[in-house]
């Protein structure tokens, strides 16, 4: 993105919703960006479904939903969190 289309879309912005543009861009700038899940925060197809009960099958099924990671194109992965929350969707 060169510099010349961020202030074109700026000047598009109307002059009352410029401070709350900079606020919302001061705040983009001060949070920290999520850090990549470490190695015990990914889980493997395998185990995914030791914890759903399921067959492996199942989870390359439903990979989406469980929030598959591809880490290569035959070593999906899945964020240990995601598959709780898929799990206390589906028991709520």
């Amino acid at each position: 993105m060169s510099k010349d289309s961020i202030t074109v879309s700026l000047d598009a912005l109307p002059i009352e919703r410029v401070p709350a543009a900079i606020a919302q861009l001061s705040a983009r700038l001060l949070t920290t960006p999520a850090s990549a899940p470490s190695a015990a925060d990914l889980l493997t197809p395998q185990q995914v479904a030791e914890m759903l009960n399921v067959s492996p099958r199942y989870v390359a099924r439903h990979a989406k939903d469980l929030g598959v990671i591809r880490v290569s194109a035959r070593k999906p992965r899945f964020r240990r969190s995601a598959v709780e929350r898929y799990i206390k969707g589906r028991t709520t």
